[in-house]
């Protein structure tokens, strides 16, 4: 590789760690706070010069990609293939940017084995890209699978002619490509049609005569794990005989080495549970108590991908057990269990180790985030996401106090203007008059905590501090506003945010901003949602952009931002305290997610 591919590396590894508040969490607090603010310092300025290198070097070659030589495509080849090693994920957007690039010069060249490599090596950068996206259902991810699994199909479509490809390599893409299909696609239909061309693909003597180097045995094994993931479509009614059945036959396959192994693993001995519970050949009652017996066995400790598939999946789809059959919810055994599987599972993420974190890790905290069901007796979700939003998100979690502390300010005038301001906004409505601004104070702290909260099941907040964004970043990158809608409204305790996150990005007179689902005037959070679209912009600014963010705010009244809120900041006492904040020390923060996270490392 080239220098500059060299430092961009180093530099987005040192940020993946620094990024990570769970470093020296050992030592004192006053050391790690130091360490921390001087992380902060480093990251702007790795920032800052991954920015550089981008613009200075490689950008320029992949506009010129059509006159490079051998070596240069080698070097962007070698370079791509560390950005994204399928574990810790270091950047995927880049990644996608160079193998685009070598799409359009294979095509050009009209280079069929070359195209066939790149469209695969693309098609998984975006798989990776699109799994910030994971749980979200709109049409614009939709339209991100889509793209995803056109890109795998247009490889795929080589198999007819799949006998005249120049060697096995270039085989084994369009069988790969085959495969993905299936995890792009949101069809049932088409993933188990294009698992089951690959499992007759690995099994068809003619195939393997014409390709014999391609690992086709394990072309099946894996085959067949994908194919046993649509056992959850069994019980729709949606499916076909034919279908049904390659599914049980998978389900089967997979179970199979497990039933007579010594320690069966529970990543593939749960599918096949879960297929009879589907089928109706085991009911409710033995599939929790299978359930309760695979988390049972697994220790705390255990940060493998079985003990976090025990740990955490496992728990996680009891609670959506007890959820779908609301009876269970009578019965004091399940709810004591699930209370204490919920903790459990918390343990085991909130001690994570740091120096493991790792793209399939970074899955298991969004299924937590989105498919976490609360009820009494368990921990609430604001409790859970809280916490994982200190392990996990620190930077987030600091920006997002930040604003809930200019929001609670900007309320604080706003109430003794008229104090019947936030009487739309149901748990203010009908609290006596005393109660009301207390209240209001203390929501507008919560709002500001949980604005941005998508940015943590999307997982976007190291690469936003890795570099600038991309275009299909971006789109990406606004689906946050949806990701915390999904999650928060979804849960009694965090309920009452959910119009915030959705629509703080929107223009207060609907035409611009995102997302246009979000209509201001039939939210009752609409008042709050619009404080919390000021108290966003000015907790961007430095105290030193202060007064010319504040004339912004001001110009934009009646478009871009509330004029009743935008009057206040012509308060000069409001604008010294709002100022105050930007100034003020940020260690109390720092320090309340240190004594959270630091008991974690002593196995607390």
């Amino acid at each position: 590789m080239l220098p500059y591919q060299e430092k961009y590396i180093q530099n987005t590894r040192a940020i993946y760690e620094l990024h990570d508040f769970f470093r020296c969490i050992d030592a004192p607090f006053d050391t790690w706070y130091q360490s921390r603010k001087q992380s902060e310092s480093d990251i702007l300025s790795l920032y800052q010069e991954n920015n550089a290198l981008l613009r200075e070097y490689l950008f320029p070659v992949l506009d010129t990609l059509h006159s490079a030589d051998a070596d240069t495509i080698r070097q962007l080849s070698d370079f791509s293939d560390v950005l994204m090693d399928w574990s810790t994920n270091l950047d995927a957007g880049v990644y996608v940017l160079i193998h685009e690039a070598m799409l359009r010069l294979a095509r050009m060249q009209k280079d069929t084995r070359r195209i066939l490599q790149e469209l695969y090596k693309l098609g998984m950068g975006m798989y990776y890209q699109n799994r910030h996206v994971l749980g979200l259902r709109n049409e614009r991810t939709r339209s991100l699978h889509f793209q995803n699994e056109m890109v795998f199909t247009e490889a795929a479509s080589y198999l007819q002619h799949f006998s005249r490809m120049p060697d096995d390599e270039t085989r084994g893409y369009i069988v790969r490509s085959l495969a993905n299909i299936a995890i792009c696609s949101q069809d049932s239909h088409r993933k188990i049609a294009a698992s089951g061309t690959v499992l007759q693909l690995a099994q068809d003597p003619d195939y393997q005569a014409l390709a014999p180097t391609l690992p086709w045995d394990t072309f099946l094994r894996k085959t067949h794990q994908q194919m046993s993931a649509n056992r959850k479509a069994l019980s729709s009614g949606d499916l076909t005989r034919a279908e049904l059945a390659t599914v049980l036959e998978s389900c089967h396959v997979v179970f199979q080495p497990e039933e007579k192994a010594e320690h069966p693993s529970v990543r593939w001995l749960w599918p096949y549970y879960e297929m009879e519970y589907s089928c109706g050949l085991a009911n409710i009652s033995t599939t929790m108590a299978r359930m309760r017996h695979l988390i049972d066995r697994t220790e705390e400790n255990d940060y493998s991908i079985d003990g976090l598939y025990a740990n955490v999946q496992l728990t996680i789809y009891y609670g959506s057990l007890m959820k779908e059959h609301p009876l269970l919810q009578r019965d004091l055994d399940h709810m004591n269990y699930l209370a204490e599987a919920y903790q459990k599972m918390m343990r085991v993420l909130l001690s994570y180790p740091a120096d493991q974190l790792n793209d399939f890790f970074l899955y298991v905290i969004n299924l937590a985030l989105t498919e976490y069901y609360e009820t009494d007796g368990t921990l609430t979700y604001r409790e859970v996401s809280g916490a994982l939003m200190q392990r996990f998100a620190g930077a987030l979690y600091l920006r997002s106090v930040k604003v809930g502390k200019l929001a609670r300010m900007i309320c604080q005038d706003l109430f003794t203007f008229d104090p019947a301001f936030f009487d739309d906004i149901p748990l203010i409505q009908s609290l006596p008059h005393e109660e009301k601004l207390p209240t209001i104070l203390s929501f507008a702290e919560g709002c500001g905590l949980y604005h941005d909260f998508g940015y943590m099941k999307m997982n976007l907040e190291r690469l936003r501090h890795t570099r600038s964004l991309f275009d299909r970043e971006y789109q990406i990158d606004q689906l946050h506003t949806y990701a915390g809608y999904d999650d928060l409204i979804k849960h009694p305790s965090t309920r009452m945010f959910a119009d915030i996150a959705l629509g703080h990005h929107r223009w207060y007179d609907g035409t611009q901003g995102f997302p246009e689902s979000y209509l201001r005037n039939q939210s009752a959070y609409r008042q709050m949602t619009d404080v919390i679209a000021v108290a966003v912009c000015i907790a961007e600014s430095v105290p030193e952009e202060f007064p010319s963010m504040i004339r912004n705010i001001i110009e934009q009244s009646s478009r871009q931002f509330s004029p009743l809120i935008v009057s206040c900041l012509t308060d000069h006492d409001l604008l010294s305290r709002l100022q105050a904040i930007l100034r003020e020390d940020e260690e109390p923060s720092y320090r309340e997610i240190y004594n959270h996270l630091h008991p974690v490392s002593h196995g607390g």
